[in-house]
């Protein structure tokens, strides 16, 4: 996670991610609460989450925490590459308003 490369707390930093920080705990642990635990202090998000466990789950918590929480930052641009990563093979269809 790139935040361990930064020391102390985040306020003044603004985060540009194109995939919602996720709110739970799997291969790698919650972006959402470690951004919460370092005090970063906004998130520029592309694209919400479409994982079941997420689905805006991790911008709820961050906006809970006091984070300023901007979305569709440049999703058009983002969302031509993403959507194979996060919907499987070219021509699944990815869920309606994504």
């Amino acid at each position: 996670m790139a935040l361990r490369q930064l020391s102390g707390d985040l306020d003044d930093v603004t985060a540009f991610v194109t995939l919602e920080p996720c709110a739970f705990h799997q291969r790698t642990p919650s972006c959402a609460k470690e951004m919460i635990a370092r005090r970063i202090g906004r998130v520029y998000v592309a694209l919400i989450d479409p994982h079941p466990k997420n689905q805006g789950r991790g911008l709820e918590m961050l906006r809970a925490a006091g984070i300023q929480v901007v979305t569709d930052f440049l999703a058009d641009e983002v969302r031509p590459s993403l959507a194979p990563y996060l919907f499987g093979a070219e021509g699944s269809e990815p869920p309606m308003g994504w």
